[in-house]
């Protein structure tokens, strides 16, 4: 991709959820409102499908998603629908990824944000180790307070202030998560090799849609 094709990525990327919070504030929702919203989400499922062909179950989530998203788009149910998709889906990407980062919390396995920083650097000392674990329990925390923050501000407060929480604010408070990590990384571990979280995505990306190995024993 070029360096054209990048900015106008990162452009979408950051306009997608004001323009969202936008169609929320109006009183009537046209189709293409709802299609401009539901296309993104299309696309990800069907990215699940490809990528995951190979298990049975992930293809299946995917295909009962876009149904979902067919059934609320095709329905008419207008403003109602595009609220439902819109928190159904912020809210699921934020217990999925508490899932991800969770399950390796558990007895026998090793914290993600370890394993990353593992297969970039290689043996970790056991004080990075130690850190590396809480910095997970972190992000584990970060994705509970996004979805308990969503409920609470849809139960109690304007539709407007929860639109602008999961939508407007959700990118720059995970910029500043990140932000605020490395910073105190950088300054509790001066000496350790700085790595930056566009290589720390590649590198869990790469392992993510490799194919599992067969177990030999067997």
């Amino acid at each position: 991709m070029g360096r054209l094709g990048k900015i106008l990525l990162i452009a979408a990327f950051v306009a997608y959820p004001v323009l969202l919070h936008a169609f929320i504030l109006k009183e009537e929702v046209e189709m293409w409102q709802l299609l401009f919203v539901f296309a993104p989400l299309l696309a990800v499922a069907a990215w699940v499908l490809f990528r995951m062909v190979g298990k049975l179950w992930w293809p299946l989530l995917a295909l009962a998603f876009a149904g979902v998203i067919y059934y609320v788009a095709a329905g008419g149910h207008g403003r109602v629908g595009l609220l439902a998709v819109n928190g159904l889906s912020n809210a699921t990407l934020n217990l999925f990824l508490l899932w991800l980062f969770g399950r390796t919390l558990l007895r026998g396995q090793e914290p993600l944000i370890s394993q990353i920083s593992r297969r970039i650097n290689g043996e970790l000392k056991p004080e990075v180790a130690a850190y590396t674990r809480h910095v997970t329990i972190a992000w584990c925390c970060f994705f509970g307070l996004q979805v308990t923050t969503s409920l609470l501000l849809y139960t109690f407060a304007p539709i407007s202030a929860w639109s602008f929480f999961i939508n407007v604010l959700n990118l720059p408070l995970l910029i500043l998560m990140f932000v605020g990590e490395k910073t105190y990384r950088t300054l509790r571990f001066p000496n350790h090799p700085k790595t930056s979280i566009l290589k720390a995505i590649e590198v869990y990306s790469k392992d993510f849609a490799a194919p599992k190995k067969a177990d030999s024993s067997h």
